[in-house]
């Protein structure tokens, strides 16, 4: 299946007309953002909305429009106060059930167990239940918690390694297992007795798997899958093995030991590589091309040499819809632009995705340096954006700011996020296609020298217009474009941020030198400034009150 579009038109948490579009996904959708920009709540509204279309007595709470296609169904679910409309193929249809997934299956990271209770636990109930008919059931939303790493990598290995390669190369190369040696299942056999008052599909696999009804019992991998050949397949044995292993207050199968390499418990394993098991499982496993699977965080407990796997896991698997959500710059950093959505916060504080135009902006004038979790930070901010031209004049700025705040109450309020402008390309992109959040100023500040005026006129698009004579401050659609003001007595022709500083302090900078070899360039001296900016007295700040004076004149006509 291939997610379209999903639209939610009432609210949901912090989800209001919120649109995410998935058409350019191809199949794996990574959600980022801070802390409460509402990337899990997206995949809880998506669990809500497929809980109430495989049952309609557990339908969401909020309005929404869902497109997605699977086969030749191209779907349209428009759900709108409790009423449902259906389309196919643009035409209105009565409801199937060949229109949904065939499984919606989720791995949660977190202790925060919401998610399970909200949506998942009650079709897990429903599943428990009808494990005692006649037939086997199989559940439509698919919860998987670490709880489930044994009998996945048990099932793997019950896997044919000449055919299936890729499992071979995981367990080999990913998770160091050579071999299983053995695998002990403890069983509750009063349990089991009162399940066979009713014989079922569960009974009938206990009785393959343990025939003599023993408490405990211990089986090779080649046991094994001969009792498999009597079942079925691995997927029928994973199936039957969880039924009998994991409904936690009606499980027959108390225990699985699995003895690894030369004597080592599978236990042993660290919670990263159990984790990266529980991923290739529910892809390789459980899911197939008409599954939707939702992943929280899976690369938490992951060491950071090892995220790239998860990436390296799904691009193998787009053929299903995947969405994940992370705050690793490591785990983002693997996957493609067209993967990522970014999340932020519009000015009622409600999720919305930050458009590519803005983000390609962001990484075209960072040279690709930021990360996306750094453009993220960027763009989700309300502060006040200050272009700067100089590398170094980020940390003379916001040292400044910090001493000054103290004797000044009307700097108390100035807050900004510093940000390469590119020169004046950077300008006019910046000032065509970004525009500034309610109540925010973007401020460009340059050198008052050959080099600064050049990007001044450039962005303006006109040549040898302005100077020092008879330029301030001016607006380029939604960039304000300023040079650093001189202070006061200054008497020379261009004028840099460092000027600034007292003549004492720059003295001992350009003076600084034992031999004509010694002599420190302009950019010397800059980077030796800012790196002992740090430890300035306090003193050599308060030429910078300008500046800042400056910027509040700005901010009021805003």
């Amino acid at each position: 299946m291939r997610l379209k579009r999903i639209r939610i038109t009432s609210r949901f948490k912090n989800l209001e007309n919120f649109e995410l579009d998935f058409s350019d996904k191809e199949g794996i959708t990574v959600l980022i953002g801070n802390n409460g920009s509402g990337k899990s709540n997206i995949l809880e509204a998506i669990s809500s909305i497929f809980a109430g279309l495989y049952n309609r007595d557990n339908s969401p709470n909020f309005n929404y429009i869902l497109s997605y296609v699977k086969d030749v169904h191209d779907i349209e679910v428009k759900f709108e106060n409790g009423v449902y409309e259906f389309k196919d193929n643009g035409n209105l249809v009565q409801w199937d059930d060949i229109y949904l997934p065939n499984q919606v299956i989720c791995c949660y990271s977190g202790e925060e167990n919401r998610l399970w209770i909200e949506y998942y636990e009650s079709f897990h109930k429903e599943y428990t239940r009808a494990l005692r008919g006649a037939t086997f059931p199989k559940s439509k939303l698919v919860y998987i918690d670490k709880s489930y790493w044994n009998i996945a990598l048990l099932t793997l290995h019950l896997y044919d390694f000449d055919t299936f390669t890729d499992i071979r190369d995981f367990c080999l190369n990913t998770l160091n297992i050579n071999a299983i040696n053995y695998v002990r299942f403890n069983f509750d056999i009063p349990k089991f007795k009162e399940w066979l008052k009713s014989p079922n599909p569960v009974t009938y696999f206990v009785n393959i798997l343990n025939p003599n009804l023993d408490e405990q019992i211990r089986l090779n991998l080649n046991e094994i899958k001969d009792k498999v050949n009597e079942i079925g397949n691995e997927i029928d044995f994973f199936r039957y093995l969880s039924a009998s292993y994991n409904p936690s207050d009606d499980k027959i199968i108390t225990q699985i030991e699995i003895d690894i390499n030369n004597n080592l418990l599978a236990e042993s394993l660290s919670e990263g590589e159990k984790k990266l098991l529980l991923v290739l499982f529910f892809l390789e496993v459980i899911g197939d091309e008409h599954s939707l699977i939702l992943l929280d965080e899976p690369d938490s407990h992951i060491h950071i040499s090892r995220k790239e796997e998860i990436q390296k896991l799904l691009s193998k698997y787009t053929n299903r819809e995947n969405i994940i959500t992370t705050h690793s710059p490591t785990l983002i950093h693997n996957f493609d632009i067209k993967h990522i959505s970014m999340l932020t916060k519009n000015a009622n504080n409600d999720a919305q995705v930050e458009s590519k135009e803005k983000q390609e902006i962001v990484h075209n004038l960072t040279n690709g340096i930021w990360t996306y979790m750094q453009q993220n930070i960027f763009l989700s901010s309300n502060k006040d954006i200050l272009l700067l031209e100089g590398k170094y004049d980020e940390i003379f700025l916001s040292k400044a700011l910090d001493c000054l705040k103290s004797d000044e109450p009307s700097y108390n309020n100035l807050d900004f996020v510093y940000f390469p402008c590119g020169g004046a390309a950077g300008i006019k992109l910046l000032a065509d296609k970004f525009i500034p959040k309610t109540g925010q100023s973007i401020i460009a500040l340059f050198d008052s020298d050959e080099t600064g005026w050049k990007c001044i006129n450039s962005a303006f698009g006109e040549k040898n217009k302005w100077s020092s004579s008879n330029f301030h401050y001016q607006k380029q659609k939604e960039v304000w474009i300023a040079v650093y003001p001189p202070r006061k007595y200054f008497r020379g022709s261009n004028f840099n941020i460092e000027d600034y500083f007292t003549k004492g302090l720059l003295n001992k900078y350009v003076h600084n030198f034992k031999s004509l070899h010694d002599i420190k360039t302009k950019d010397k001296i800059k980077e030796k400034m800012a790196l002992d900016c740090i430890n300035f007295n306090k003193h050599e700040f308060r030429l910078f009150k300008t500046v800042f004076d400056l910027i509040l004149e700005i901010k009021a006509k805003n």
